[in-house]
């Protein structure tokens, strides 16, 4: 769904996820659009179709929609105003804390499970109390392991373990080379695959595992730039805080201190 809809009730949590109850007037037709965070939709009353690459799905009562960063879809409201409740999931602090990778679409997301989930999501949105937050986020973590589930269908076996050996092995001289010798698939094929599926290159990948290794280090507190930068794999202290500063905005140093100021005013 858009969120271009009336917002009835919101909420926000500090792990990258925001609950909306929308209302959408009957009649209304939205465009073709698409949205820069992934979301869960539960259509809680009315209904409505949705078009998504040419094929329209209709959504009643309970109905799950689900939509990746980006995915192109537009809506047509039916005869009567349609109510959902919405998850929208910040992937970036999604894989940050939790390394789980959202799909790009999930067709037909709706299940019993699903909307079961979200509807008890829906209830501690609307009945706040001191652990509704806690029990939004193990719903949502939930939702985020049926997503990864399906993320994962249609991947070829050995691309699982392409991620192991980028894991295992990120702050060492990894190879394409290397990589196709380990799982016994070709260079291209391998490189094509881990682009299409993950939308980054293998070398991507290697530098933001870098990246987060350093900022984990750097929230130590201890250990001087250069140490880190030779820890995280990079071959000297000044490569290693252009990579940084190129990925997260600040130099490492400067995302110490920010750190160290962060922390003594909590």
């Amino acid at each position: 769904m858009s969120l271009s809809g009336e917002i009835v009730r919101t909420g926000s949590h500090e792990k990258g996820i925001v609950c909306h109850e929308m209302f959408y007037t009957a009649g209304a037709r939205l465009a073709t659009h698409a949205h820069e965070l992934p979301f869960f939709a539960l259509t809680l009353d009315g209904s409505f179709g949705e078009t998504v690459n040419g094929t329209t799905i209709e959504y009643e009562p309970l109905g799950v929609v689900y939509h990746g960063a980006g995915e192109e879809h537009s809506v047509a409201v039916g005869d009567r105003y349609v109510r959902c409740f919405v998850i929208e999931l910040n992937h970036h602090e999604i894989e940050r804390r939790y390394s789980l990778r959202l799909p790009r679409s999930m067709p037909r997301a709706g299940d019993g499970t699903l909307a079961s989930l979200l509807t008890a999501a829906y209830r501690e949105l609307r009945y706040a109390d001191s652990c509704s937050w806690l029990a939004i986020e193990a719903v949502a973590l939930q939702l985020l392991v049926s997503a990864a589930r399906v993320a994962d269908e249609g991947r070829p076996t050995w691309l699982r373990r392409v991620e192991e050996l980028l894991r295992e092995r990120f702050r060492s001289p990894l190879t394409l080379a290397d990589i196709a010798g380990e799982v016994g698939v070709s260079a291209p094929r391998i490189s094509t695959e881990f682009r299409r599926v993950f939308r980054r290159s293998l070398a991507e990948e290697q530098r933001r595992l870098r990246i987060e290794f350093a900022c984990r280090r750097l929230l130590n507190g201890d250990g001087s730039l250069a140490e880190i930068a030779l820890e995280s794999g990079f071959s000297d202290q000044p490569h290693f805080t252009r990579t940084f500063k190129a990925v997260t905005g600040m130099t490492p140093a400067q995302y110490r201190v920010a750190l160290t100021t962060s922390c003594a005013s909590s």
